[in-house]
């Protein structure tokens, strides 16, 4: 069984994070989605966590979901629907 550590944001990015997101008007673009997919497919332990910390701020459940399962292809997919 595989057992992950649990990283620990910095108070100072979660408050960015969601300062971003109301500056946002707790939305996305397609364009904001897809760089926010590759940071979190391209980026250390520490980013991935942030992406997730950030989406689930909005209520991008289903999203952090398919980014914590790897599947960036399939999300991507959808995204281009948007």
């Amino acid at each position: 069984m595989k057992i992950m550590a649990t990283i620990e944001l910095r108070e100072s990015d979660k408050k960015r994070a969601t300062n971003l997101n109301r500056k946002n008007k707790y939305g996305l673009d397609s364009t904001q989605m897809m760089r926010l997919i590759n940071s979190h497919q391209n980026g250390d332990a520490y980013k991935r966590t942030l992406v997730e910390y950030r989406l689930t701020d909005i209520n991008f459940h289903r999203e952090v979901e398919l980014l914590m399962n790897g599947k960036y292809d399939e999300l991507k997919e959808q995204v281009k629907q948007w």
